[in-house]
C-alpha cells in the first residue's frame, strides 16, 4: 500500500513536467478542467491537484492508453457474450433520436 502511495506522490510531482512536454498548451487544461489561470498555475506550481483533476489530466495526456484499455473491456465484453444484434442496435438509435 505505501508503494501505491509513493508511486501516486512521484506522478503527482511529476505532472508539471509532463504537462509541458505534452503537444497542449496551458489553456487547452485550463478549459479541460475548468479552472481559472491564477488557479491551474498555483496548483501545478503546488502539485496540488485533486484526484479528480489528475484523472482527468492523466486521460488528456495519455489518450492511447485510453483507448487501448476500451478495446480490451470491448473485447472481453465480446468474448463473455455482452453484445446486442445489430438491428436492435439500429432500432434502439431509431426510437432514441426519432423526433
Amino acid at each position: 500500500m505505501i508503494e501505491t502511495v509513493e508511486n501516486y506522490e512521484n506522478y503527482v510531482n511529476s505532472l508539471p513536467e509532463l504537462i509541458s512536454k505534452s503537444y497542449y498548451k496551458a489553456e487547452f487544461f485550463m478549459q479541460k478542467l475548468g479552472l481559472k489561470h491564477a488557479t491551474y498555475y498555483r496548483k501545478l506550481r503546488l502539485k496540488s491537484f485533486t484526484t479528480q483533476e489528475v484523472k482527468q489530466i492523466t486521460v488528456l495526456l495519455y489518450p492511447e492508453e485510453i483507448l487501448l484499455q476500451e478495446f480490451q473491456k470491448s473485447e472481453e465484453d465480446i468474448k463473455a457474450g455482452r453484445t446486442i444484434d445489430y438491428s436492435d442496435f439500429k432500432e434502439k438509435l431509431r426510437t432514441k433520436y426519432t423526433i
